[in-house]
């Protein structure tokens, strides 16, 4: 599964302090034995830090380091609807803010700072997972409150705890789950414990997302994320905007006005627990086609004609992917559909792609017949 870049804490021009020598440290307090867990010394994520919140009868203090010297951090209410504050790292990449608690009341009880959202009230935001966690992953890693115990839970089952190292980085194995199963993360320290971070255990994706592709009327983005976050499709250049929440299954589709879309498109997930971050489109290079010919219901295969090198398919019913797979040729395919996926009155799209996963052929309709 491609890992995707998370916009947190990006470097700017200056020093670049390093981050990524320590050791974490597993806890010995109040795990067991089993729970103790060994880590690498070394994860190569992207650092960025924030402190516990402290707070007096009139502020906030906001402690974050990014560890890049003579870079600006900002810290804002949600969309920027409010105070912004922005500050320049010192010789050590950290800044301080002082933020009044009279603008918090005014909006959402809620900052954000390089990708984060923390709540105010609380001393620990809600730990970041980077990654999804599927039915093949044997370790979590993500963000935290420097020193405080990171514990993953499956209903009241501990599966895992240990400590978010100095750099705000933790790395935790876990035992393989199973898909659907979903897991919950908190964070504590100094007798205090954070928001839930959930996630759901879904099945390894088999194709990387996002994947974006064109009918005559639409484009079209597929991609996947963690169930309920919410995905936002945004259009650089026509300013055009659609929305999308993933599904259980991990998935989501977005579909827009073709005549709307530009070759400049990006996404930004949301999780209003705690983070967000955002990926770049790549608009595809048509240089073949699939023409589909209609099939009836019960058939077990797509068959038709194709043009290019075009090596696999994907068929997307009712906006959920299945697999890349196919039999290409000559000039001729054949795609295997599971019969009971659909019936009459679906929609069904096909699209091509070459040997290296890229879409190369606009999206075509599958006609269903009774």
């Amino acid at each position: 599964m491609k890992k995707r870049k998370v916009l947190i804490g990006a470097l700017s021009a200056g020093v670049v302090l390093s981050p990524i020598a320590s050791q974490y440290t597993p806890i010995v307090d109040s795990a067991s034995a089993a729970t103790q867990v060994q880590v690498t010394p070394k994860q190569f994520f992207p650092s960025y830090v924030i402190s516990e919140l402290r707070y007096s009868l009139t502020h906030v203090q906001v402690e974050v380091c990014d560890f890049v010297v003579g870079s600006p951090i900002g810290l804002m209410p949600p969309f920027g609807k409010g105070q912004s504050h922005s500050i320049w790292t010192n010789a050590q990449g950290k800044v301080t803010f002082n933020y009044p608690l009279y603008a918090v009341a005014e909006n959402d009880p809620k900052l954000w700072t390089g990708g984060l959202e923390i709540t105010i009230g609380k001393k620990l935001y809600a730990p970041i997972m980077n990654q999804l966690v599927t039915t093949d992953s044997t370790i979590v890693t993500g963000y935290g409150i420097p020193d405080a115990k990171i514990t993953l839970k499956k209903g009241t089952q501990t599966l895992g705890e240990v400590l978010v190292n100095q750099w705000g980085q933790y790395a935790l194995t876990i035992p393989k789950q199973t898909s659907g199963t979903i897991l919950s993360l908190v964070q504590s320290k100094n007798n205090e414990t954070s928001i839930e971070t959930k996630t759901t255990v879904l099945a390894p994706a088999t194709w990387t997302t996002p994947i974006v592709y064109k009918t005559a009327t639409h484009a079209v983005v597929l991609g996947n994320g963690s169930p309920g976050e919410k995905i936002e499709f945004g259009d650089y250049t026509t300013y055009a905007r659609e929305e999308a929440t993933v599904n259980a299954n991990g998935n989501y589709e977005i579909r827009i006005d073709v005549a709307q879309t530009s070759n400049a498109m990006g996404l930004m997930h949301a999780r209003a627990e705690h983070y967000y971050f955002g990926e770049g489109l790549e608009t595809p290079q048509v240089t073949g086609s699939v023409t589909p010919s209609a099939m009836k219901v019960g058939s077990s295969y797509v068959r038709g004609t194709f043009t290019g090198a075009v090596t696999k398919g994907l068929l997307v019913i009712n906006g959920n992917p299945e697999t890349l797979r196919g039999e290409f040729t000559g000039t001729e395919f054949r795609y295997y559909v599971d019969p009971s996926k659909f019936k009459a009155g679906d929609r069904l799209e096909f699209i091509g792609l070459n040997s290296a996963n890229k879409v190369i052929t606009q999206g075509k309709t599958v006609t269903v017949t009774p």
